[in-house]
């Protein structure tokens, strides 16, 4: 009897299609994946960005005076500070609460808008941009280019991944989103 002696040491075309089929869908899931990563910094930012200004706003409503600064610090990463004005002594003296909260890390890039019109204007290292609101009415104050013009945004961005916070002037409410409208 003479019989076909095969060589069954190799892979058949169907095991190479297959192993090739799960290779491309593991690499899509990873690529996904890591797109998915490298733009949870600007959506973390955007957010605690809002809740901070947002409770900034809250305590002025509550208080005499309160300043909230946004700061990009000399090593990138952005903070938020809130200066309280909680009494004025009998010999004038001020007396004041200080609340610091880091709100993004060095590698996401701020932009800040001033006005409704014209573009955005980056936040640079060692800059900052102050923003008040009225304690009775909860409205934005002018305190953009000297006093003459409101603050009415951010533009919050890595890796392609772009968050926006508007701040609306006439009710001071606070809103992040992806879209600028």
């Amino acid at each position: 009897m003479n019989k076909l002696n095969r060589d069954q040491r190799g892979f058949s075309m169907v095991e190479l299609i297959i192993v090739i089929a799960i290779m491309s869908i593991m690499a899509g899931v990873v690529g996904y994946g890591f797109s998915l990563t490298n733009g949870k910094p600007a959506e973390e930012c955007a957010k605690k960005l809002t809740a901070a200004i947002a409770h900034g706003r809250t305590t002025t409503m509550g208080k005499y005076r309160n300043v909230i600064t946004v700061r990009k610090e000399t090593d990138g990463r952005l903070t938020v500070t809130e200066d309280t004005l909680v009494r004025i002594e009998d010999d004038g003296t001020e007396v004041k609460t200080s609340r610091n909260s880091t709100v993004g890390i060095k590698s996401v890039t701020v932009e800040y808008k001033i006005g409704s019109t014209g573009g955005y204007t980056e936040l640079t290292p060692g800059n900052e941009i102050q923003i008040r609101y009225d304690s009775g009415s909860g409205a934005m104050k002018k305190t953009a280019v000297g006093g003459t013009d409101y603050y009415t945004g951010f533009r919050i961005s890595r890796a392609g991944k772009v968050w926006y916070v508007k701040l609306e002037t006439l009710t001071g409410r606070i809103t992040s989103s992806t879209t600028e409208t």
